[in-house]
């Protein structure tokens, strides 16, 4: 088949906004195209929805195609895009990209090779079942809450993968948390001048792939400039990242209220700060720290002692990066830590923060640790988002014949790998126990910043594999 088709409905997914917990019209779109095919399809109340499409054979075993509708939708600061107007997918001779956002192909991908099966003529296949999730990227609440008890196909593929030629067969399990402030502020009746510190140039990434990567979080380096302050008088008037939970903060702003006389002092420390933090990320990332100065004010509102103590303290207490490596599986990650954004609303500073763990108990062990910190500093503590990893299965015939189509078509060795990051099979490992179940997807680089971009040809060497995967189990 054509791998035109696939193009094409990407860029149709791409054009509609999707983003997490706005899945409402991308699934009007979906439950459309299948009632125009003739296709049973069913939509549960959070817009999940399950497609059958019949073999083109009698007799094979079901398969299960899976991906999710949602995406990150993150922009350049400055940009004047609109997030109700879609993406607009651009390309050159190798990639698709979007311009000054995230593409969303981590998996509008997946939803168009779904599509474009789902619209075959053609294609020969076994009995289809296709789930479309919502919410992936909040925490996999979609597939935490779809019924799947009336599916009968027992080999499952999910297309949220990020690299051709590696099969994905565990995952990491996950834990999201939002430590919170009721934030007082007062009035500061000397005379002060602002100065405002924005974060500039970090590369931001996937709080799970790329957590290894030493990329700078600007949110973590923020709390140290604030402590790098703590001898002067400098007072926090504002702080602000927005971001996401599964996206490495890679802007921010801290506003301070700085005496007159101590304005050099504190500009020469964010200087110095600045310098420290270059060095730190020579070899990895790059930053600079953007000052502005303001006119001299007087009764300037100012968090508290308190606050600012304790959000400081906070900040540079909480761990952050990699907390351990796998024994089992050499250069995995085991256990990680990201901070996503903290922000501000109603009087209430949060900030989100993102766990991940392929060994359950060290999951909830950096969680206590969180909750530790918590109790001394802030307000309040809310876990949540709790998804399961996915284990490695010996057996896997599912696995063997995509391995061996894989390799027969591109002439290359594939690999099996294990992934720093959650996938919806754990739950679907859970739900149905037994099933065989693999990950995969076309290359894709920087998900979930707006340096997002996959590849073309990969897109169809992956597309060849699918169609051809699915040919040979009609078979059997």
């Amino acid at each position: 088949m054509n791998v035109e088709n696939v193009i094409s409905y990407f860029k149709k997914v791409c054009s509609i906004p999707r983003a997490s917990a706005d899945e409402g019209a991308i699934a009007d779109y979906i439950v459309g195209f299948a009632r125009e095919r003739g296709l049973e399809v069913h939509r549960d109340e959070i817009n999940n929805i399950i497609i059958r499409k019949p073999g083109t054979v009698k007799g094979a075993k079901p398969v299960i195609l899976q991906g999710h509708l949602d995406m990150v939708y993150v922009k350049e600061e400055g940009s004047s895009h609109r997030y109700e107007d879609g993406i607009e997918v651009k390309e050159d001779e190798e990639y698709y990209f979007a311009d000054g956002t995230s593409l969303g192909a981590d998996n509008g991908i997946a939803v168009a090779y779904c599509l474009a099966i789902l619209d075959s003529k053609d294609l020969k296949h076994p009995d289809l079942e296709v789930i479309f999730t919502v919410q992936e990227e909040t925490g996999l609440i979609g597939a935490d809450k779809l019924d799947i008890s009336s599916l009968k196909g027992t080999r499952f593929i999910n297309l949220d993968s990020e690299e051709e030629g590696v099969f994905y067969t565990s995952c990491a399990g996950g834990l999201r948390c939002r430590m919170i402030w009721n934030l007082e502020k007062e009035v500061w009746e000397e005379e002060s001048v602002p100065v405002t510190v924005n974060v500039r140039e970090l590369a931001g990434g996937h709080s799970g792939i790329n957590i290894g990567k030493g990329l700078g979080n600007s949110i973590v380096l923020l709390g140290r400039l604030c402590y790098a302050l703590k001898d002067t008088k400098a007072r926090i008037c504002d702080m602000e990242v927005e971001g996401k939970a599964n996206a490495i903060a890679n802007t921010g702003k801290a506003c301070f209220c700085v005496k007159p006389e101590e304005k050099e002092k504190v500009v020469n420390i964010i200087r110095d700060t600045e310098e420290i933090f270059r060095k730190e990320l020579q070899y990895t990332d790059h930053i600079s720290l953007e000052i502005t100065e303001g006119l001299p004010v007087k009764n300037a509102m100012v968090y508290t002692e308190k606050y600012q103590t304790g959000i400081t303290k906070s900040l540079m207490l909480l761990p952050y990066g990699v907390a351990g490596y796998s024994f089992a599986i050499e250069g995995l990650i085991e256990t990680s830590m990201s901070m996503g954004a903290l922000t501000t609303e109603n009087g209430k500073m949060t900030l989100l923060m993102s766990m991940r763990s392929s060994v359950e108990s060290q999951k909830y062990f950096l969680r206590d640790k969180i909750q530790i910190i918590a109790e001394a500093f802030c307000d309040e503590c809310i876990f949540e988002s709790d998804y399961p990893g996915w284990q490695y299965r010996a057996e896997s015939p599912l696995r063997e014949k995509a391995i061996e189509i894989y390799e027969r078509l591109s002439g290359r060795k594939a690999e099996l790998a294990a992934i720093h990051a959650g996938l919806e099979c754990g739950y679907w490992d859970g739900k149905k126990p037994g099933m065989d179940i693999i990950s995969v997807g076309p290359n894709l680089y920087d998900v979930h910043s707006t340096k997002e971009k996959v590849s073309k040809t990969s897109i169809s060497n992956m597309w060849n594999w699918l169609t051809e995967l699915l040919k040979e189990l009609s078979e059997v």
